[in-house]
Parts: structure tokens; sequence; C-alpha cells
């Protein structure tokens, strides 16, 4: 049995509602770096959205940029089966990749490209393999091409105090309403689908759940490890305590 994009598109709704229970200003992320890639990539864009789960963040790079050319990469089966049905455009390429790997091999439209972008998604990263990762990156972008990392970004080591404030001030995990679907009921529920059960499966037998001990992804590591790379410049355009878009320059 195969989703259908009705079916799909629910999926990819309900997706972005408990995410948005999680992060309440994700909204004013997407549109800070939507509007960014218009900015520094043009009206048709090639763009590679990575860690792209189901296609949120490449649906309102659409919205905005109905030209654009995206390469969505995952290698989350489930999310990838949403966004494929969900979106059905053949201005977005889905691609079941592992970006720990030789990612850029598996293109599906030539290099380089405009524009990269990520949201919530790159923190999966260890941090020794960000610096390879960021790389390959370079390597595929365009000289002037641009990088935009909506994500959590700590204060510095020298910040403590900055830092302590700001998880005060918004927690990681914040409360949530009272019979809310947050992420483990979503997976829950997408998970006992019929139309998803063979993702599922290869969901569970590539071991695919995410760590959640914090392993200090702060904006000064990145910064360092993008210059590093080969990225000339590095900085923040939007943020809201550690929540921030980061943007490189290649």
């Amino acid at each position: 049995m195969v989703a259908t994009p009705s079916v799909a598109s629910e999926w990819l709704r309900r997706w972005d509602a408990q995410q948005q229970l999680h992060i309440p200003d994700r909204e004013d992320r997407f549109t800070a770096m939507t509007a960014a890639v218009a900015a520094y990539a043009g009206d048709r864009p090639k763009v590679l959205d990575l860690g792209s789960g189901p296609g949120s963040l490449s649906a309102r790079v659409l919205q905005r940029l109905p030209e654009a050319e995206i390469v969505a990469l995952d290698t989350d089966p489930v999310l990838l089966a949403i966004g494929r049905r969900a979106l059905d455009s053949a201005r977005v390429h889905f691609v079941d990749v592992d970006l720990r790997g030789a990612w850029t091999e598996q293109l599906p439209i030539d290099p380089p490209f405009d524009a990269a972008v990520s949201t919530t998604a790159l923190h999966w990263l260890r941090l020794d393999q960000l610096l390879p990762f960021y790389r390959q990156l370079a390597s595929v972008l365009r000289p002037g091409g641009v990088f935009l990392d909506g994500d959590r970004f700590d204060f510095d080591h020298d910040q403590r105090t900055i830092g302590a404030g700001a998880a005060a001030a918004q927690p990681e995990w914040p409360p949530l309403p009272e019979g809310a679907e947050d992420w483990p009921a979503w997976w829950a529920a997408v998970e006992a689908q019929p139309e998803f059960r063979e993702e599922a499966e290869l969901r569970h037998a590539r071991h695919h759940e995410h760590p959640h001990d914090h392993e200090h992804h702060t904006y000064e590591f990145h910064r360092a490890t993008l210059l590093a790379a080969g990225f000339s410049e590095v900085g923040t355009i939007w943020q809201h305590l550690v929540n921030r878009v980061l943007i490189a320059i290649r």
C-alpha cells in the first residue's frame, strides 16, 4: 500500500505541528531563511536541503521561489516517503543518502549549487564529523554561494551565565499543551500506518534513532569549522536566544 499525496500531506502537516510545539519560533526562522536564499541566490537557485526530513523547508523555499530546483537529502525512509508523496513536485529531488558519507557523489543534478539550507538537522552530526562534511559542502557550492543553517547554537564556553539564562528563557523541550501530539506520539502514529510499514521497518533496521545527548554545538565552533572548510565569511542573520540562523558565504 502506497500513501496518496493527500495522506502524505496530512502527515507532513502533523509533522510541522509537532515540530512547532518543540520550536515555537520555527516559522520565523523559516521566513528568515527563505528571504536570505532569495537575497543571496536569486530567483532561480539550485538549492541543497541538508537533512531535509519530509521537506518542510524545501516546501517553503518553493513557496518563496517557485523556479528553484531543490535536492533534498536525508536518510530516514519514513520522512523521505512522506516528502516524495506530499510535495509531488518535479522541482524537488529527494535522495536517500547519509550525510556522514560520500553524499556529494550521489547528487541527481550536477553542482555547483547556489545555496544550501538546513534546519534542526546538522546537530545530529558529531563534532568531529562537521569539518569533513563542511569541506564536502564547500566543494559543491559555487564561489559566492550561501549556506544557511537554522538550529540551536549554544553560547560559547566562556559565556556560561548567558547560556544558562537563555536556556531558562527558552527550554530545549518546552512544556506542551495537554493532549498535544509530540515527537514520540507522532512517530508511534506514523509507524502504525500500513502505508509506511516497509519504510518503518527499514528505519529500524538502520537504527535510525537520533541520540539526544548534547554535544555543545556552539556558534563559535561552527563558525571556526566553516572557515577552516573554505568558507570566506560566517555570521548570524537571525537569532532568538540560542535559536539562530547561521550564514556562511563560500
